[in-house]
């Protein structure tokens, strides 16, 4: 019995050397099979229990995975890096409560384990809290300078933060580290194309060459820099060439880019056919990259459809009365519908020195968040709100508009976000002194150039996937202003994108006397304030950086036998916004 329990306690360290050659040569059933045999003589090594996890979760068994991982924690709990592959297998499970805290069991054995940091980086982006991300993927490059994927998932963090300072660096640094690694070679050209950086980008499009060759990814970037050059028929020619089959969520990113390109280049053409069906190819990947993330149309039409249900004439008469303890005047909002013109606005408002907007910030969803929550359960209750409440989601709005736009005497700070439109009633039972600059576009180009834009992957943008539903979040979200606006005693500035760029200056002059603010000539100067901007995070990035144009208004016309199915839901819209 003593022998045998010997023989039990010692395994040859050849056998062990002979596993892991197989796990490094991808053998992976073969190593699955072999440790399980070693196992009903070696039931107390752990590594057999470990290897045994590495090869399940190389071969997608995540619940075999976790098994195995935990059968070997159980005989060693100190095995920093087992605790972080069992993290992995809850990962891909899609359980990530368990995942992070195996990550952090991992970190308290070893404080300097990279991958942990960079895998709690993962748990928290899949969680949509992006601050913590950053912070996590930030550790993970302290601990390892030379980790190329936590660089680049930092990098990628921060561009959706709209924090676009460092973006460069860090994809630059990946690079550096791995010379061949694609996701960041293609991170920063995505970056420099949408940073409307065009020289930078030329040098890194000839960098990628070089490295990659004929990679589709340098294709693509060679076929948009000859559309930047004004060579619109040869970047058509360039980007039909060949296509990027989206076998994963980059290459999904990357074939969505040259679909969009070529929506623009077939529009610009006078090819309306092909640009219809570039934009509804492009418009499927969409919608596979929301359905990725659990992402639909219902969630944002659903708080279109509460706040119809809640903002009534008998709900407001039960609104307690609220005046601001603090003398700040009340925010101003530029608000709309994607597509009117906002990002131009943004763009000509940004030349004056007294001026800076926010654009596209979480400052108001945050004010939103605390008082409905996130699933409107508070919404009911608003008009029960003390003073003291409102006063502390002032504060809230306040401190998340300033890590944006920093609070400065004599600087007035402005909140662009377009579908802050749905939230008017919101904004005036905390800001009753707010200022609304309504952004307005004729309703058919608007809804059009919804349907041939790609955007963001988020609730609200998966109602572009097709005209039919673009239109249909149209009149649903105006149907909603036309209520606020009848309810409400709104201070509101209507603003039409076709004025803006026919009349550029007495418009802003307009909007200008709204704000209480003087002339300022610097406002007409746009091309150069965009250019000036570190990033454009909307839609419309790289079209503010040309002169004023006129081309797209009464576009839809081009497109009238598409748009057809739809004008009976816009033609009231229409005729109530004097088109």
């Amino acid at each position: 019995m003593a022998s045998k329990q010997k023989l039990m306690a010692t395994i040859d360290p050849a056998i062990i050397k002979s596993l892991f050659d197989r796990y490094r040569n991808g053998e992976y059933q073969a190593l699955l099979a072999q440790t399980q045999d070693l196992l009903e003589t070696w039931p107390g090594e752990a590594v057999l229990h470990s290897l045994a996890g590495a090869a399940a979760l190389a071969l997608h068994d995540y619940e075999d995975a976790v098994r195995s991982y935990r059968a070997a924690l159980d005989l060693r709990p100190d095995l920093a890096k087992v605790r972080n592959s069992l993290g992995i297998a809850y990962l891909r499970l899609g359980r990530l409560e368990e995942a992070a805290a195996s990550f952090h069991h991992a970190l308290k054995h070893d404080s300097q384990l990279a991958q942990a940091w960079f895998n709690l980086g993962i748990v928290h982006e899949n969680r949509n809290r992006l601050a913590q991300a950053a912070d996590y993927y930030r550790q993970a490059t302290r601990s390892n300078p030379v980790y190329h994927q936590a660089l680049c998932a930092l990098a990628k963090v921060l561009w959706e933060l709209r924090l676009p300072e460092q973006v460069e660096d860090y994809f630059e640094k990946a690079v550096a580290v791995e010379e061949n690694y694609l996701p960041a070679h293609l991170g920063l050209l995505h970056f420099l194309e949408q940073a409307n950086r065009h020289e930078q980008l030329r040098q890194a499009v000839a960098r990628a060459r070089r490295v990659l060759g004929e990679h589709e990814a340098v294709r693509l970037f060679e076929g948009i820099l000859a559309d930047i050059d004004g060579e619109h028929a040869r970047a058509r020619s360039l980007l039909e060439a060949f296509s990027i089959a989206p076998a994963d969520t980059l290459q999904r990113h990357s074939e969505r880019l040259r679909l969009a390109r070529l929506v623009r280049l077939c529009d610009r053409l006078d090819d309306p056919d092909a640009a219809l069906g570039y934009a509804r190819n492009a418009n499927e990947l969409s919608r596979q990259l929301s359905a990725d993330k659990g992402i639909d149309k219902s969630r944002f039409l659903h708080t279109v459809e509460r706040r119809r249900r809640y903002f009534t004439a008998a709900n407001l008469k039960r609104w307690s009365e609220f005046a601001p303890a603090d003398n700040r005047s009340g925010p101003v909002f530029i608000i709309g519908f994607p597509r009117s013109g906002t990002t131009l606005l943004d763009t000509l408002l940004r030349g004056h020195p007294a001026l800076r907007v926010a654009e596209e910030t979480d400052a108001v969803g945050s004010m939103v968040n605390r008082l409905a929550g996130p699933t409107d359960a508070r919404l009911d209750s608003m008009g029960e709100l003390s003073g003291e409440e409102i006063e502390a989601l002032r504060l809230t709005y306040f401190e998340a508009l300033a890590r944006h736009v920093p609070a400065q005497t004599g600087i007035l700070p402005i909140d662009r976000f377009a579908l802050n439109t749905v939230y008017a009633g919101e904004i005036y039972r905390v800001f009753p002194q707010a200022r609304f600059i309504l952004l307005l576009r004729h309703p058919a180009d608007c809804v059009l150039s919804c349907f041939l834009q790609t955007f963001y992957e988020t609730s609200a943008n998966a109602s572009f996937f097709t005209l039919k539903d673009s239109a249909h979040l149209y009149d649903r979200v105006f149907d909603l202003w036309r209520q606020y606006t009848d309810l409400l005693p709104l201070n509101v500035l209507q603003v039409k994108y076709e004025d803006l760029i026919a009349d550029t200056e007495p418009t802003c002059r307009r909007i200008l006397n709204f704000l209480d603010m003087p002339w300022h000539a610097d406002i007409l100067a746009h091309e150069r304030s965009a250019r000036e901007r570190p990033l454009i995070g909307t839609a419309s990035y790289n079209q503010v950086t040309r002169p004023i144009y006129s081309e797209a208004q009464g576009r839809w016309r081009r497109y009238q036998a598409a748009m057809q199915p739809v004008l009976p839901v816009l033609e009231p819209w229409i005729n109530y916004f004097g088109y």
